[in-house]
């Protein structure tokens, strides 16, 4: 068993710790901070076990830790794949709407092509008269 541990697995070895042998103040557990040995011959002395018991309860509270996050990752990543579906149908979607409104636009121009321009016109004198009011009025509050 190696010496030291991650933050994380040794959270969750603490954690365990507590839980099993609840006689454990915060200040014996934070002296051993990150080394496993002092861990061990900590609750080793408390408990009354065997080392090798100790060892192989720590041992199992770490792969636990380990298993949870191995869980809690792919739980991430199968969200992360449906949010990417969800991202892929939806753009198609979208795209299929936006094309149908240029076919759309492509037949109403070429029915009515006089009427088309003229209304593109109107709409590009309106877009300038608002265009232009909004720069003079900014430049008369200057």
């Amino acid at each position: 068993m190696s010496t030291k541990t991650n933050a994380g697995n040794w959270k969750s070895i603490v954690g365990a710790v507590k839980e099993k042998f609840g006689e454990f103040t915060g200040d014996e557990l934070s002296r051993a901070e990150g080394n496993l040995d002092q861990l061990i011959s900590l609750v080793q002395q408390k408990s009354g076990e065997s080392r090798e018991w100790v060892e192989d309860f720590i041992s199992n509270a770490g792969g636990n830790a380990q298993d949870v996050a191995h869980r809690v990752s792919k739980v991430a990543s199968d969200y992360a794949n449906q949010a990417t579906d969800v991202i892929r149908d939806n753009y198609e979607y979208l795209a299929d709407g936006a094309q149908r409104g240029y076919d759309n636009t492509l037949k109403t121009v070429s029915r009515r092509p006089m009427e088309s321009v003229a209304i593109a016109l109107g709409c590009g004198v309106l877009t300038g008269l608002i265009v232009g009011l909004s720069m003079a009025s900014k430049r008369h509050y200057r």
